[in-house]
């Protein structure tokens, strides 16, 4: 019985790497669950075009200050990797109550996002949002601050290492909010937490691309963008080693906050590290 189990646990392992990762990395949830409007929030829905013509469906909520108030300025907020917006949203809409703006993309496969995801897919619709973002944020000369959680947060290290230098010039902040440093690494992690599972966890990492994992692109990050690292140490899901590693690597001027309760993604539900963002944010909006 062991054994027919083990198997099946390598075929499905083996399936989801040939198929680009997808299986392994993303559990996008189709559909939405609800929409913003339905809890008093305003927001207006964003379809944007893949180089490729996926549609991909994403929201962006404007500043919740007095009408003639310029906003502070524009959030790119990358989710994670379960579910789609219509779960993440409430995670950092919570800001337009201090005058920022946020933009919230799904990812192919997700909600009402089309295709199916993959590391080089996901990383391609990241930059098609950004593109929209960076275009508000000019129109409306605003600062734009690219905030990333979980995978999203992984993803967002290397968006903005390989945006064009023009494109690095008009992003004036990075938050990274307990993601992991390296695709390898996390699967190996993963892999040796299970006894079915441990023996293989270097062989199968290894048929990981890393080409995307941020600690290989931190040194391409644009000089004197300010960098944001959140992680709880309690954090069930990716280590907090995995974001120490990251602040380690990358250059000044940076910023490492670290709690040591809540599980994973929870430290900007507390009031404590929501203050700590704003701080930060005002800080880089001074600097715009």
């Amino acid at each position: 019985m062991v054994k027919i189990l083990l198997k099946i646990v390598l075929v499905l392992l083996v399936t989801g790497l040939l198929q680009g990762c997808g299986s392994l990395f993303y559990w996008p949830e189709a559909g939405l669950r609800g929409t913003p409007d339905q809890l008093g929030i305003d927001y207006q829905p964003v379809d944007l075009i893949t180089d490729n013509g996926l549609k991909l469906h994403g929201w962006w909520f404007p500043s919740r200050v007095a009408e003639e108030a310029k906003p502070q300025g524009l959030i790119y907020y990358l989710h994670g990797n379960a579910e789609n917006i219509s779960t993440h949203f409430m995670g950092m809409t919570w800001v337009t109550n201090h005058g920022w703006e946020v933009f919230i993309l799904d990812y192919r496969g997700y909600g009402l996002s089309e295709g199916k995801p993959s590391i080089a897919g996901v990383h391609h619709d990241a930059y098609i949002g950004l593109k929209w973002a960076l275009a508000r944020a000019k129109a409306q000369q605003l600062p734009l601050v690219v905030l990333g959680q979980s995978i999203g947060g992984a993803t967002a290290v290397t968006l903005v290492a390989n945006a064009s230098k023009e494109e690095q010039q008009q992003i004036n902040g990075l938050v990274i909010d307990s993601a992991f440093s390296g695709y390898r690494r996390i699967a190996r992690e993963k892999l040796n937490e299970s006894w079915l599972t441990w023996a293989f966890q270097y062989p199968l990492s290894f048929t990981i691309t890393d080409r995307y994992s941020p600690e290989k692109h931190l040194n391409k990050l644009p000089e004197g963008l300010p960098l944001l690292v959140l992680h709880s140490c309690a954090d069930e899901v990716i280590p907090c080693s995995h974001s120490q590693r990251i602040y380690n690597q990358a250059a000044e001027p940076k910023i490492y906050l670290e709690a040591q309760e809540g599980r994973h993604i929870a430290m900007l539900s507390q009031l404590k590290w929501r203050k700590e963002l704003m701080a930060w944010l005002e800080a880089v909006k001074l600097k715009y």
